[in-house]
This record gives structure tokens, C-alpha cells and sequence, in this order.
């Protein structure tokens, strides 16, 4: 019988330990220590750093952008206690703090630390609110050895984009089922999805009436996730119809000043044109503040750092004193059910400082930038006046929902991966009626759930089990 060489005698990965013993492996870097983490390469059950077994119950999802590396992780303690959180992983102990995560509170959600190298000294994790972090290292809970799972991951570690979570039960029967089904069930739970949205509204307008209502919801869309609590605040504290009695000048120094944003350092600090922008604020604000004093909103609702420059609240708040004159022929679209009149009076809103300007420090921009963005205009669309439509005719809403399109973002993209994994609904993916379809099921379902789906009701609700 010939002899024929085997493609284990080639790869390093399936050779045997004592073949490698003279080869020092190559640690990790971050991307693959995560990796490893998303799909599981550790031992169901390891211990901390201090000896405490811990029942790995869920990953996480990946997280790509700012802030830890695993959101919405889960961990089982020796007491029974499950606990939710965020994972932050790194190569070594001390780049807890080196990268800062000790001041940012981003992190206070941390539920667990995990490293790959012991550290050289003793290293206690912690969050601002000084809560202590469990800390485990890694490199010797792998279920095999780490020569071998780099050889698992790559496959992962070479696609690209990378995921940000694994396929979810309901998903694996969805992918028999035909097309038209997974489309279906998002546009139900679209519409179901946009009832929500007009229920709330509708609720505020039994308390307040319509202009106040659309006054306060298009402050809300103004200030994004990040800010959108307190630039409703500023909308209830400064209601539409004492606002309209204002000139400009005033409702801008009533709405910076009540924001708490408006500076109170000396104008020497500040370029010329700035300078020029401010005292007029300030010689309005100053003689009215005392009225104000106990609504004066304080800095810690405010979100100020990780924004895009032209998304800076202080832009908003401008856009949002430019909303006041426009507010009747916004509210008469709504009641014609004029998207595009809508769509055109939002476009049009300018400010000649802030056109330029993102803050009150940074150099001004190069060329004019449009306080509210197409992009922004669409998600008012979508949730201010679709919404508004519903009141007075469900079946306009849903079908305006219906033949708009939105643009994925990354919780869009977490929802797809997370039902659909790969079933294929090109090119209805970005049919506004399938993406909120997609989030209404994340949130109702995905985001609750802290047992990797093995308890999560969703599949038994649409008949998959």
C-alpha cells in the first residue's frame, strides 16, 4: 500500500503538543479574545480570579462601536443569582484603567472582566460608582487549547463585517418556512409597532392637545437616544404656546438658558463671532433666570461626548428654536397627511451661527451644515408623524410606513442577525414596516431575554415549536 501524506503532516493546528513544545504560541490579540468570547470557546462554568465559579449563560452581543465589547451578557453565580450586563474583555489586567474605563461611566454596567494573561501583581477592577468587577483570566478555561481555537475562529476573524450576535431559535424555523412568512410576521409586528408609537401620542394629546404634543415629540427626535430626555423636558418647561409670543432671540435664550448649556464664563474666553452670539442671550437670560431658577435642567442628564459634531446638542437646541414659527403649517401637513410638505419644512430650518458652528469652543465648519439632516427628517417621519397619521386613519399610517424606507443602524442590524441569521428579504430590508417590524421582536423578545434563547417564548408564539 502506497504511503500518502496526510494534511494533518501540514498543519501546524493538528500536529501534536510535542511538536509544538519548542514553538511559544502566539497570545491573542483583543479581536480574537472576543471572538473567542462570542462563540463560546470557554468552559461553560470558570472561575474568577478569586475562585468563584460562574456559569457563562449568554455571551452577549457583540458590540462594535463605543463602550463594552458584550452587551446584554449573563452569568449564573454558585447562589443561583443571574445576573445581566456588559463584558469588557482585554489582553491584560491594568487596560481596565490604562483605557480609562474607571472614569467612564459607560462601564458601571460591567458585570464581569475578562482577561487572557494573569497579571504580574494583583488587579481589582472597577467601575466609577466603585463597584468591583469579577476578573477572569482566560487562557487556561479554553475548551481546547489555544493553538487550536485560533484555527477555529479565523473563519470568523476573516469575515467581514463582523456579527454582533448569533442566529436566535426562531430563526432556524423561519429559514424553512417560506419567504413570505418572515415577511409577514415583521410587517405585522410593524404595525403593531406603530400603534404603540400613536398610543403614546395619543395619550398626550388627551393631556395637552395636538401642537403641544407635536411640539414636544419633535424636540424628543431632535435630541436622538442619547438626549432626547431632556430636550423633551425643555419642551414641557417652555410650552409651544408661550413660546410663539417670543421673538427669536428670546426663545433662544430661554431654551440654552434653561439647558443649562448656555456659558457662564467670561466672554473673553470665547472668538469674536461667538462673543457676538452670546451676549445677546445673556443680557435676555439674565434678567428672567431667577423666574427659572428651579427648571434649569443640571449637566448630568446631558450626553456630551462620543456625538458626531454636527449632532451636538447645542445644534438641536437651535434647530429646536426654529421649530416654533413652523409649528401650525407642520401640524396642518400632519392633517393633510403631507409627508413631503413635512419633509420640506423640517429641510428648511437654518441658523446663521449654528450652521456653522457645532459648539461654542470648536472652530467653525468649513461649509454650512443642515441643522436637521435627511437622515434625522426620516426618523421624524417615522416617529412623529406617521405616528400623528394614525390618529385620525390607522391604514395611511401603515401604509406611509409601508412604502418608506430607513436606513439599518446598528440595533436594526443586531435584530436581523439575531431572526433572521441569513434568510434573505432583499430587497424589503429596508421597508420601514420590516425594520420596526425587526425592533418591535428584538425589544419585546431578544433584549428580555438572559437564557441564549432556551427560555425565550417567541419561537412558541409564532409556531415554531
Amino acid at each position: 500500500m502506497e504511503n500518502f501524506l496526510t494534511y494533518t503532516s501540514f498543519s501546524p493546528q493538528y500536529q501534536s503538543a510535542s511538536a509544538l513544545a519548542e514553538m511559544p504560541p502566539r497570545p491573542p490579540n483583543e479581536e480574537q479574545l472576543q471572538a473567542v468570547w462570542f462563540e463560546h470557546w470557554m468552559r461553560p462554568v470558570i472561575e474568577t480570579d478569586e475562585g468563584v465559579r460562574i456559569e457563562i449563560v449568554q455571551p452577549g452581543n457583540w458590540n462594535h462601536g463605543a463602550g463594552p465589547d458584550f452587551l446584554q451578557a449573563a452569568i449564573r453565580l454558585p447562589d443561583g443569582t443571574l445576573r445581566v450586563g456588559a463584558v469588557e474583555l482585554h489582553l491584560r489586567a491594568g487596560d481596565w484603567d490604562a483605557h480609562g474605563h474607571h472614569t467612564d461611566p459607560a462601564y458601571n454596567e460591567t458585570i464581569l472582566h475578562v482577561v487572557w494573561e494573569t497579571p504580574t501583581k494583583t488587579f481589582f477592577p472597577a467601575t466609577e460608582n466603585f463597584r468591583h468587577v469579577p476578573q477572569v483570566i482566560l487562557k487556561e478555561q479554553l475548551l481546547a487549547p489555544w493553538e487550536q481555537v485560533r484555527g477555529y475562529i479565523s473563519p470568523l476573524i476573516d469575515s467581514r463585517p463582523l456579527p454582533a450576535a448569533q442566529p436566535g431559535r426562531c430563526q432556524r424555523w423561519l429559514a424553512t418556512q417560506p419567504t413570505g412568512t418572515a415577511l409577514n410576521l415583521l410587517r405585522a409586528a410593524g404595525a403593531f409597532r406603530l400603534n404603540q408609537k400613536a398610543e403614546r401620542l395619543g395619550w398626550r394629546i388627551d393631556a395637552v392637545g395636538e401642537k403641544q404634543t407635536l411640539w414636544e415629540a419633535l424636540a424628543e427626535g431632535l435630541g436622538y437616544s442619547a438626549n432626547k430626555i431632556p430636550f423633551r423636558l425643555l419642551a414641557q418647561r417652555l410650552p409651544y404656546a408661550m413660546m410663539l409670543k417670543l421673538t427669536r432671540e428670546q426663545r433662544l435664550a430661554r431654551i440654552f438658558g434653561l439647558s443649562g448649556l448656555l456659558p457662564a464664563t467670561s466672554l473673553e474666553a470665547f472668538d469674536p463671532e461667538v462673543r457676538e452670539w452670546i451676549k445677546p442671550q445673556w443680557e435676555h437670560w439674565w434678567k428672567i433666570r431667577a423666574r427659572y431658577d428651579y427648571a434649569i435642567l443640571p449637566r448630568s442628564p446631558w450626553k456630551l461626548s462620543g456625538l458626531r459634531p454636527w449632532n451636538r446638542p447645542e445644534r438641536r437646541l437651535a434647530a429646536m428654536a426654529e421649530l416654533v414659527p413652523r409649528l401650525s403649517r407642520l401640524h396642518e401637513a400632519v392633517a393633510a397627511r403631507d409627508a413631503d410638505a413635512f419633509r420640506r419644512l423640517l429641510d428648511g430650518i437654518h441658523d446663521p451661527f449654528w450652521d456653522r458652528h457645532t459648539t461654542f469652543t470648536a472652530r467653525s465648519l468649513s461649509k454650512p451644515h443642515h441643522l436637521i439632516g435627511a437622515e434625522r427628517i426620516n426618523d421624524l417621519l417615522l416617529n412623529v408623524f406617521w405616528p400623528l397619521v394614525h390618529q385620525a386613519n390607522a391604514s395611511t399610517a401603515i401604509r406611509g410606513w409601508h412604502e418608506s424606507e430607513s436606513a439599518a443602524n446598528s440595533v436594526t442590524e443586531l435584530a436581523r442577525q439575531r431572526v433572521l441569521g441569513g434568510i434573505e428579504l432583499k430587497p424589503h430590508l429596508h421597508e420601514t414596516l420590516v425594520q420596526q417590524g425587526l425592533l418591535q421582536i428584538y425589544h419585546d423578545y431578544c433584549r428580555t431575554d438572559a437564557s441564549a434563547c432556551a427560555d425565550c417564548p417567541f419561537p412558541k408564539t409564532i409556531g415554531a415549536e
